[in-house]
């Protein structure tokens, strides 16, 4: 009887899971130790990329293989993650996501892995390892097969390694005004862990977000209009004149129907976001509604004349059609 290749299946197998392999899984696929360690000679067709991992070509790895390389490595008994067992997060799902602070994909250094606490495997080569503190959370299977947690949890995992405050800040903004995540989900993932606030960046990100600011130009406007000790104004509301929609308004102050508007193209995801900006402010400009419009330069460099303005317009208000309007809260 003629045996069959025993390299056939593991063809079938490259072919599944991108070329990408646990050592495990070629044995119990009848490879012998001998063929794997031939293959993976120098100038081989084969090549080590993780401990117990190998990729059944030579070359660059793909973005796609580097990931299902950091989740075999990681995943227990030499096979292909379950789930529950090891997920992909940190700045691996945030840049994926298409989160613009976490750059792009292609760039990033490592591939960041989530596992239980218990499991002995820590950073190698590319692979940065986080440990859950406590139950591993629910992640889900991308349209690739592969495990992921969710942004709001990536965002908790980098948390605490990513002390500049402005990019966190700017992460959690863009994940929730890009709707990856909802505002409660995130909140909750970033203070289940203990003494969360007591990180700088955590505390200031999260009350950021619970006061309305959905952006870092806005976080920052927040820190200028209280020191200069004006009344906390509704951040990113929606306004009804009439019980009509009106406009949603970077900042606006109910009791005395002023608005604020912070215009920069560079702060705005996309260009068509600067033309609705500015488009709301001739909506509320034409309602009747006193708009104060700044740039982020100008609160950062020389806040005075901007503070000047609006503390008249606050402290001699209401103005407009102040009886007419009605709003509602940031989601």
């Amino acid at each position: 009887m003629t045996c069959a290749n025993p390299l056939d299946p593991v063809a079938l197998l490259g072919a599944d899971q991108q070329h990408i392999a646990t050592r495990a899984q070629l044995r119990r696929l009848g490879v012998p130790s001998g063929t794997i360690a031939h293959r993976l000679r120098p100038g081989g067709p084969w090549q080590q990329v993780l401990p117990r991992v190998i990729c059944l070509q030579n070359g660059r790895l793909t973005i796609h293989q580097r990931l299902r390389a950091a989740l075999a490595y990681a995943s227990p008994k030499g096979r292909q993650p379950q789930p529950g067992e090891v997920l992909l997060t940190g700045f691996t799902v945030l840049a994926e996501a298409g989160l613009p602070s976490a750059g792009h994909p292609a760039d990033l250094a490592e591939v960041e892995v989530l596992i239980p606490t218990q499991r002995r495997v820590g950073d190698r080569e590319f692979v940065r390892v986080h440990r859950a503190s406590g139950a591993m959370p629910g992640g889900f299977q991308r349209d690739d097969g592969l495990w992921s947690a969710t942004v709001a949890r990536a965002l908790a995992d980098v948390a605490p390694q990513e002390t500049g405050q402005r990019r966190f800040r700017a992460l959690c903004a863009e994940a929730v005004q890009r709707r990856h995540c909802e505002l409660g989900e995130l909140l909750d993932q970033l203070l289940a862990r203990p003494g969360a606030l007591a990180l700088p960046q955590v505390a200031r990100a999260v009350e950021d977000l619970t006061a309305g600011a959905r952006s870092v130009v806005e976080g920052e406007a927040r820190e200028v209009l209280a020191h200069a000790g004006l009344p906390e104004p509704l951040w990113n509301p929606v306004l009804f004149l009439d019980g009509r929609f009106l406009a949603a308004p970077d900042a606006y102050w109910p009791h005395a129907c002023v608005a604020l508007e912070i215009d920069s193209r560079a702060y705005h995801l996309r260009p068509s976001d600067h033309e609705r900006g500015l488009a709301r402010a001739n909506r509320l400009t034409a309602a009747g509604l006193p708009v104060v419009r700044a740039t982020p330069a100008q609160l950062r460099r020389d806040p005075a004349p901007v503070l000047h303005e609006l503390t008249a317009l606050v402290t001699t208000g209401p103005h407009g059609p102040h009886g007419r309007i009605s709003w509602r809260r940031a989601r």
